[in-house]
C-alpha cells in the first residue's frame, strides 16, 4: 500500500493512474475491489470483462483522495490535439461503429492523401494506457506528426502511414486495486478463438475494413501501445501473427512502451490463476521500450525495491522477466528490448534499486519516449517505427 504521508509519491502515482494509466496497484477501499473474474489457465478470464454502464456502474480511483462513478461504456475522443506543447491536428470526429453488445466503439483515424489501392500504405494501430484516451496519440506522442511522411513501408515512393488510435471501453477491472475505467481487455485470452475477446474483435474489424477499402498494405499491419495498451498490443500481435483475422489479415509486428507480460496479470491470491498455461507460441517480432526506472519494473530487483517502498508490482509487470519468457515460452523470434534512462539516453542496464523510488518510477512511466516529454530531444519513437519497417507478413 502507498501511505498517505508519502506526499509527492502519492501525488505522482495518482497522476499516473489518472492520466496515463500506470499499472501500479493502490490501496483498495473496503468494498471497492473489482469483481473477481472466474479464471481458467487455458483462456485466462472465462468471460470478457464487463463494461461500465448505468445498470452496472464502475468505481475508479482517479486521484488518491476521490472516487467517481463511471456509468458509460466508453468515452468519445475528440481526435484532436489539446496539449499546448504538441503540433495541432484535428482528425475529428471519431469514427464509430456499434459492436455486438450495443456499445459504440470510437476510433481516431488519419489516412494520408496519397493512400490508395494503387499505392497502399502501412497501417499502425495505437492503444492508449489505462484511464487514457485515443486522444493521447495527439497529446502525448509524435505518431500523428510522423504519419504524414515517415517511411514505414521501406519504399520512399510511399511515405506516411495510416494511423488508427483506438478508444478503450470503460471496464470493470478484476484486480484487488480499484482500476475501473478505460482499458483494453487483457484478461480474456482465448487465443484459440481470439475474436471471443470484444477488444480483439474490434481491431479485427478495423483492420479488415481498411484493407478491403484498398488504402492499407496488408503485409504491413502493425500495432503499438503504452502501458495497458502495450500489454494489449502484444497480446493482439501474438494472437494475429500466425492466425489471421476473419478477413484473412495478419499483424506483422508490434512496438510498445512500458509494458510487459500480457498473459500473467491476475487478481492476487485468486485460484485458479488467470495466468495462461501453457503460453501461446508465436514468431511475431516485438520491440519493447522501457524506462530504466519504471512502475512496470525494469527487473526483479527493482520490483522488489518498489514493493518495499509501498508500491506493489502486479504479477507479470517485470520487463526483464517478460523478455526472457517471450523467448523461452512464446517462441524464438525477433525480440528487441531498449532501456532508456531518465535523460532519454539508451541505458545498458536497469537502474539499481537504491536509485529507483516510486516518484522516479512514475515519472519514467508517464513520459512517452519521443524526446519531448523528457526534454531530451532523443526520439526513440522513430526507432520503434524503424523496427516495424523491417518486418512484413505474407498474407
Amino acid at each position: 500500500m502507498i501511505p498517505a504521508s508519502t506526499g509527492w509519491t502519492a501525488l505522482l502515482v495518482g497522476l499516473a493512474l489518472g492520466v496515463t494509466g500506470c499499472p501500479g496497484e493502490v490501496p483498495p477501499g473496503d468494498d471497492d475491489s473489482g469483481p473477481a473474474a472466474e479464471c481458467d489457465p487455458a483462456i485466462g478470464a472465462v468471460e470478457p470483462l464487463l463494461a461500465c454502464s448505468a445498470s452496472a456502474p464502475c468505481t475508479r480511483l482517479p486521484s488518491m483522495d476521490d472516487r467517481e462513478s463511471v456509468e458509460v461504456e466508453t468515452e468519445v475522443p475528440s481526435c484532436a490535439t489539446s496539449a499546448e506543447d504538441r503540433p495541432g491536428f484535428d482528425d475529428g470526429p471519431a469514427a464509430v461503429r456499434t459492436d455486438a453488445d450495443g456499445i459504440d466503439r470510437h476510433t481516431c483515424v488519419f489516412v494520408p492523401d496519397g493512400a490508395s489501392s494503387a499505392s497502399p500504405l502501412p497501417l499502425l494501430l495505437f492503444m492508449h494506457g489505462a484511464y487514457g484516451s485515443a486522444d493521447d496519440v495527439y497529446d502525448a506522442t509524435s505518431l500523428r506528426s510522423k504519419a504524414e511522411g515517415f517511411d514505414l513501408s521501406g519504399d520512399p515512393a510511399r511515405p506516411g502511414f495510416v494511423l488508427l488510435s483506438v478508444q478503450g471501453r470503460n471496464l470493470h477491472w478484476p484486480t484487488a486495486d480499484p482500476r475501473d475505467g478505460a482499458h483494453h481487455d487483457v484478461f480474456h485470452r482465448d487465443l484459440a478463438a481470439p475474436s471471443a475477446n470484444p477488444d480483439v474483435h474490434n481491431l479485427d474489424l478495423l483492420i479488415d475494413a481498411l484493407v478491403e477499402q484498398g488504402a492499407v498494405d496488408p503485409e504491413r499491419v502493425y500495432v503499438a501501445g503504452w502501458s495497458n495498451g502495450g500489454f494489449f498490443a502484444q497480446l493482439y500481435a501474438i494472437a494475429r501473427h500466425e492466425q489471421p483475422t476473419p478477413g484473412g489479415n495478419l499483424v506483422a509486428a508490434a512496438a510498445v512502451f512500458s509494458a510487459a507480460d500480457p498473459f500473467h496479470e491476475a487478481r492476487a491470491g485468486q485460484e485458479p490463476s488467470c495466468r495462461l498455461d501453457p503460453y501461446p507460441t508465436s514468431t511475431v517480432p516485438i520491440m519493447v521500450v522501457s524506462q530504466a526506472c519504471d512502475l512496470v519494473a525494469c527487473d526483479e530487483a527493482q520490483a522488489e525495491d518498489l514493493e518495499a517502498s509501498g508500491v506493489p508490482v502486479a504479477p507479470g509487470f517485470v520487463v526483464e522477466t517478460w523478455m526472457e519468457d517471450l523467448a523461452s515460452l512464446v517462441g524464438d523470434h525477433d525480440a528487441s528490448w531498449r532501456i532508456v534512462d531518465g535523460f532519454g539516453q539508451p541505458a545498458e542496464a536497469c537502474t539499481g534499486p537504491a536509485l529507483c523510488g516510486p516518484a522516479i518510477a512514475t515519472l519514467g512511466h508517464v513520459r512517452w519516449p519521443d524526446g519531448i516529454a523528457d526534454g531530451s530531444g532523443i526520439d526513440h519513437e522513430a526507432d520503434m517505427l524503424a523496427f516495424l519497417r523491417q518486418q512484413a507478413s505474407s498474407r
